[in-house]
């Protein structure tokens, strides 16, 4: 356990009946970190917040934690006491299970506000597009669009433009970003149009699902950990540390 659970690792808890994706427990997620490794299955973990609030927890009270290590790994817990160390809030957990590693059911969304340049696939455009490809200039191409991600995952992209794109368009994307660490990412997708409809109900702005196609394994894992890189440091972040 000391391998995997570490001080700083970050970790959210859901009630005791949930998983880390189901629905119900997405409004009462709330993010933590471990505190200290103590022998056998008890740990301290930093009290617990949603959206930078504190949220108490009772002796006896039992959750669903996973932890965002290398991996994710889930464990059942049991809370043991809160107390005060220094200027720390922390809650004394004991793990009532094993630690396993968790496989989720489905890839993970990323809320977040990327700039992204979008060119929707065209017969009109086909010819120039296969030219780009070939010669390394498909940046370069005319026709790319300005547009803003909402949230990003290891199966597609939702982003929202001004311009409505049909369902079922096939569109090529650029996404450059920053890992938390400053490391500049580059990513140009080709992906299918899913969904599509005003954002909100507003005129002029337009909301926009699409799913990546034939993308290779080795790209989808290195976005995967990516967006992996970022939701722990949020996690960090909502922990205080």
């Amino acid at each position: 356990m000391e391998k995997i659970l570490k001080p700083g690792v970050p970790l959210e808890l859901v009630g005791h009946k949930y998983k880390l994706d189901d629905a119900e427990a997405q409004e009462k997620k709330m993010a933590s970190s471990v505190y200290d490794v103590k022998d056998g299955s008890h740990i301290s973990i930093t009290n617990p917040v949603i959206r930078s609030r504190l949220i108490p927890l009772h002796a006896g009270e039992r959750y669903n934690a996973f932890f965002f290590a290398s991996k994710i790994y889930n464990a059942p817990i049991s809370v043991v006491k809160s107390r005060t160390e220094g200027n720390f809030r922390i809650v004394d957990v004991v793990l009532t299970g094993s630690l396993l590693k968790y496989e989720r059911r489905e890839y993970f969304r990323l809320e977040t506000s990327f700039p992204l340049r979008y060119l929707v696939l065209t017969p009109e455009n086909a010819q120039a597009f296969r030219a780009a490809t070939q010669n390394g200039t498909l940046l370069q191409m005319d026709g790319f669009r300005n547009a803003t991600t909402i949230d990003i995952s290891g199966g597609g992209v939702r982003f929202t433009s001004d311009a409505e794109i049909n369902k079922d368009a096939m569109v090529i994307t650029h996404l450059v970003a920053h890992s938390p660490s400053g490391q500049k990412k580059n990513y140009i997708f080709l992906g299918k149009v899913v969904r599509t409809g005003l954002l909100n109900d507003q005129r002029g702005h337009y909301d926009h699902r699409m799913q990546f196609v034939d993308m290779k394994q080795e790209a989808r894992e290195e976005f995967v950990r990516f967006i992996f890189e970022w939701e722990r440091e949020r996690l960090k972040k909502m922990s205080g540390l």
